[in-house]
């Protein structure tokens, strides 16, 4: 890996860091890490097999409650039935959407997550906001550039 990737890793860590982000911090971490070890897969489809397995965990965790018995279907069901249930679903069916266009932004524009993260330290800074993740900036960032394109 050459100096500028090395750079970029550096700054999204920094900047992972300034924005009290853990996931971005510790992923940039982890990437300078193992370009340092030499251990990074260079095909396509071994980075595909990375993303998914991401993908995956990430799946775990949002599935865990049903699996610990923390939410029964009794409680998924009562609840999916009020104005926030309904709501909170029909918004988790579009961020799910979003969020690929999100993965497609950041594979074809790798450089938008500086502008994520950017955007995330003056959000946090100073407006209290909260870093979100990544997926969910870069989903909501891909939405609304594909509606400029069409105007």
């Amino acid at each position: 890996m050459g100096l500028k990737s090395y750079s970029l890793l550096f700054l999204i860590l920094v900047l992972g860091i300034l924005s009290k982000n853990r996931l971005i911090y510790i992923s940039a971490g982890v990437l300078i890490i193992f370009s340092l070890l030499d251990i990074l897969p260079e095909s396509t489809s071994s980075q595909n097999i990375i993303l998914d397995v991401g993908v995956i965990l990430l799946v775990i965790g949002v599935l865990m409650p049903l699996g610990t018995g923390t939410i029964c279907a009794r409680d998924v069901y009562s609840s999916i039935f009020t104005l926030e249930g309904l709501v909170s679903f029909l918004v988790g069916i579009a961020s799910a959407v979003m969020a690929r266009g999100g993965i497609d932004l950041m594979q074809g524009f790798p450089g938008v997550m500086i502008g994520l993260l950017m955007g995330s330290i003056v959000g946090t800074a100073f407006f209290r906001g909260i870093p979100t993740g990544p997926l969910v900036a870069a989903g909501l960032a891909a939405f609304i550039i594909n509606l400029i394109k069409k105007i």
